[in-house]
């Protein structure tokens, strides 16, 4: 197994290149939390940065030649240990600035034909063949409202054959629905129906004598729980 690598990455908080070679480390220190580690030097200002990188002569004390004209952020190198304060002592080696980090990112990602311990990386069969007959005028992520809404409307617009990928996460007692998305499965649409069936039961029962509706003698009206669930599971049958 590959040893843990620790970059530090050093920067002003509002530099753009900064920010953004530090969150795609970031996110590849969160998928590959044995592999590498990431500790981030954030300077207020840009005038702190320097005065830390260049007045401070830390990139000074880096055996690389490359590291002593650097003056940009951010500031990324490899290092013994995951120091709270950059110590240049620790310096194993120094990777540059933004394009520099996000090419180590690449490369870090790239698969190699060998491992550490020779093993040769094989690809693993996914039963994909060129005749496989999936092609899709579109292709839609997600299957609820907007996904559903989309795909309907490509096809009116000419699209003659799309796909919608949905996944469903059961809920805690194992409830599980199909396309529409959880407001118009379990959520906004049976809720509101249900609701409107109780303030209709309610306005019968309590206002409709005022307005001179009578109920055949019957005090309350009667409810059936199956009808009302049947109706409300047909009717999003019908939206989705």
């Amino acid at each position: 197994m590959s040893s843990q690598q620790i970059l530090h990455i050093a920067g002003w908080n509002s530099c753009g290149f900064y920010q953004r070679a530090a969150g795609v480390l970031g996110s590849l220190s969160l998928l590959f939390p044995t592999r590498l580690k990431v500790v981030e030097h954030n300077f207020p200002s840009r005038d702190e940065y320097r005065s830390w990188l260049v007045d401070g002569q830390f990139r000074d004390a880096l055996s690389d030649p490359k590291a002593h004209s650097h003056t940009s952020s951010p500031f990324c190198w490899v290092s013994k240990r995951a120091t709270a304060k950059p110590l240049s002592k620790d310096v194993l080696s120094f990777i540059g600035g933004c394009d520099d980090t996000l090419d180590f990112c690449r490369k870090f990602c790239a698969p190699k034909e060998k491992d550490e311990e020779g093993a040769i990386a094989e690809m693993v069969n996914d039963g994909y063949s060129s005749d496989h007959g999936f092609d899709y005028d579109l292709v839609v992520i997600g299957g609820g409202s907007g996904g559903l809404a989309a795909s309907k409307e490509a096809v009116k617009q000419g699209a003659t054959k799309v796909a919608v990928l949905d996944f469903v996460r059961p809920s805690p007692a194992g409830t599980v629905w199909g396309l529409g998305g959880t407001c118009v499965n379990v959520g906004c649409i049976p809720k509101k129906l249900m609701h409107n069936a109780a303030l209709i039961k309610d306005t019968i029962d309590t206002d409709s004598a005022a307005f001179g509706l009578s109920s055949g003698g019957a005090t309350t009206s009667t409810h059936s729980w199956e009808d009302m669930r049947q109706n409300i599971q047909n009717h999003i049958r019908g939206l989705n």
